[in-house]
């Protein structure tokens, strides 16, 4: 049976805006010795073939936005909050075969089916790129199932589907497979124009194999823990063994070294404007998109209520104080939780509680609880008193009126009466809810007291349905400082002193601390003796915030269900956010000025589950492995 393949012009023209090797194919039906003839029409089966990667986010389907809220950067108070409820063992559950044997047979195909007139140059870097696609697959496909078979033939398709039934491969048969493919391609992927950053270069698979390295290393590195929580299978389909750590984590740093030596990467200068529109020097492998061909909704979904184009959108993710109090004290370089009570820091309910007899810090503006911090920030999160496109973000609560020795708390009933600014949204004549809330009852505005500005466009207009071109990044240089500092403090704690003429304790600080001076310049790095691994775990939860990392550091960390283990005591499982109130008491002292609730966020997921504690057990760090009766290799994940 010959095979046929339909050819998409759409993905082909954003991809020509990036690399001028592409030229746009109309939408046909063509064999296989017609899609090999020509490097045009490779190209857009190469295109295909990218259209159904899987990343972490997109920014075309409103669900991502949701996934963000799912653990504890984010809440999201859209019409959907069911959506962000707690997870089980099939959470992102990935198992496409389909695009493996794709992908199998489109190298299959590249290496007897190319037409004489594509360039042996072109040939090369086809097969590597094809080759990089199957890397990154089979790298989501263990990263989220563990072991799975191994499949680098075609196998045709037959009704006798027991004969293709293959048993799982060792997990960390699947991650030297993918460093082993790393390693062959990368020259070949060197042959991408300069500056491409939205299909395989080779910066894109060694920063793969920096982040698959790491991952396999900190899995073998965390095997006790793995063994005491179950998660070591017999024939080792799920647990790295701890011998094979160290092997690993180098082949993180030999990554890290090879993309540094390119000279082609460099931390960009501004970090708020990385997750802009404009091209940079640090992004390495970004999934692009036009606002027209290629739609990004994500400015539609997150812009402040305010801008929202229409009332089924915006303010949809809210980060948490649970991140928030992660970013440190730029001139102590401590964490110091946000605390907006005299006393011990609290957890306000919001249901029915119109007054409070708590003792607050009193700020003369709202934006002075938020001075002095991390730069990173101001730069991911708009609090109360920021700006965005030059103008002020108004997020009010409501009034607080000085009640003898407490307070009474005003607020607007519905957001509604605060958008038709009718009397109930007016105390005294004075406006009590601001624009952007937040409020607990009506969706689409803050239930936080916090708006996201990491990847929200800054460019005017781009809120309108699918407008936005800021693009999704899937690899970037600060990662892969990260991932190697990370990996060198690892070899450090297992007496890897040097590698390679190099001191592993001092390159990890020093990878540090250059995402650290980036940030707040040379005051803001840490000492040998600030040094530890805590800090490089917060330094990634901040500088890699809502990028989708956290999830997955805490599954190969294998703390995951201790953070996050279901227990309303449980003060990590819970989420929190942060009312701002303006003092209204005329004649007094404290009137204009500005105070702080720390709020419990009581619905989190489902509005019939209230005070729900984010939830993962042991379950949940491989997802669960699909069951079939014509295979008779299945092998369960381990607590299924």
């Amino acid at each position: 049976m010959k095979t046929r393949y339909i050819i998409l012009s759409a993905f082909v023209l954003v991809l020509t805006a990036c690399d001028n090797w592409l030229s746009p194919s109309d939408s046909t039906a063509l064999s296989e010795q017609q899609t090999y003839s020509s490097v045009a029409t490779i190209n857009s089966m190469s295109a295909n073939l990218y259209s159904r990667l899987r990343y972490e986010q997109s920014f075309t389907q409103d669900n991502e936005t949701y996934d963000l809220c799912s653990w504890d950067e984010a809440i999201n108070n859209s019409a959907y909050w069911a959506n962000i409820g707690n997870k089980n063992a099939d959470y992102r559950q990935y198992y496409d075969y389909t695009l493996v044997r794709d992908l199998n047979k489109h190298i299959h195909c590249l290496q007897t089916s190319v037409g004489a007139t594509v360039s042996l140059d072109h040939q090369r870097y086809f097969l590597a790129e094809a080759r990089y696609m199957r890397a990154y697959t089979y790298f989501i496909l263990v990263s989220r199932m563990g072991g799975v078979p191994l499949l680098t033939e075609v196998q045709e398709y037959t009704t006798d589907t027991k004969s293709l039934a293959k048993p799982r491969n060792k997990e960390y048969e699947i991650y030297d497979f993918i460093l082993g493919e790393l390693d062959s391609i990368a020259t070949d992927l060197n042959l991408a124009a300069a500056g491409t950053t939205t299909r395989a270069t080779m910066g894109s698979a060694l920063a793969l194999k920096c982040r698959a390295a790491l991952y396999a290393g900190t899995i073998a590195y965390n095997y006790d823990k793995s063994a005491t929580k179950g998660l070591v299978l017999s024939g080792l389909e799920t647990g790295i063994p701890r011998d094979k750590a160290d092997g690993y984590l180098k082949q993180c740093i030999d990554a890290y070294r090879s993309l540094k030596s390119m000279g082609v990467y460099s931390l960009a200068p501004d970090y708020g404007a990385l997750f802009q529109a404009e091209s940079n020097s640090e992004v390495i492998f970004e999934v692009a998109y036009d606002g027209t061909n290629f739609t990004n909704y994500f400015t539609y979904w997150t812009v402040p209520r305010s801008l929202r184009p229409d009332t089924k959108s915006g303010s949809c993710v809210n980060p948490v104080t649970n991140l928030l109090d992660c970013y440190e004290m730029a001139a102590t370089r401590t964490l110091e939780p946000f605390n907006p009570y005299t006393g011990a820091n609290k957890a306000e309910t919001l249901t029915g509680v119109t007054s409070s007899n708590n003792s607050y810090r009193l700020f003369n503006s709202p934006e002075e609880f938020f001075a002095g911090r991390d730069p990173r920030l101001a730069a991911t999160i708009i609090y109360p008193g920021s700006s965005f496109r030059g103008a002020a973000v108004d997020l009010r609560a409501g009034l607080a009126i000085p009640n003898g020795s407490g307070w009474t708390f005003k607020m607007a009933p519905t957001m509604e009466d605060v958008d038709n600014s009718t009397n109930l949204n007016f105390y005294d004549n004075q406006p009590v809810t601001g624009a952007e809330g937040p409020h607990i009852t009506s969706n689409y505005v803050s239930h936080s007291g916090l708006l996201l500005r990491k990847y929200v466009d800054e460019t005017s207009g781009s809120e309108t349905t699918g407008n936005s071109r800021v693009p999704y990044i899937v690899f970037r240089y600060g990662e892969v400082l990260l991932n190697a500092a990370e990996a060198a403090y690892y070899l450090d704690a297992d007496g890897v002193i040097e590698y390679n003429g190099e001191n592993m304790s001092a390159l990890a600080l020093d990878l540090v601390n250059q995402i650290r001076r980036r940030a707040g310049g040379d005051a803001f790095c840490l000492t040998a003796s600030e040094f530890n691994l805590n800090r490089i775990k917060n330094e990634r939860r901040v500088e890699l915030a809502f990028e989708d990392h956290r999830y997955n550091d805490l599954k190969r960390w294998r703390t995951a269900d201790e953070v996050w283990s279901y227990n309303t005591s449980n003060e990590q499982a819970m989420t929190y956010g942060l009312w701002p109130y303006r003092v209204y008491a005329p004649g007094d002292e404290r009137d204009g000025k500005w105070l702080f609730r720390r709020v419990l966020i009581e619905h989190r997921g489902a509005l019939g589950i209230a005070n729900d504690p984010i939830k993962f057990d042991n379950t949940m760090y491989y997802a669960t492995y699909p069951k079939d009766d014509g295979n008779p290799y299945i092998v369960t994940n381990p607590n299924h």
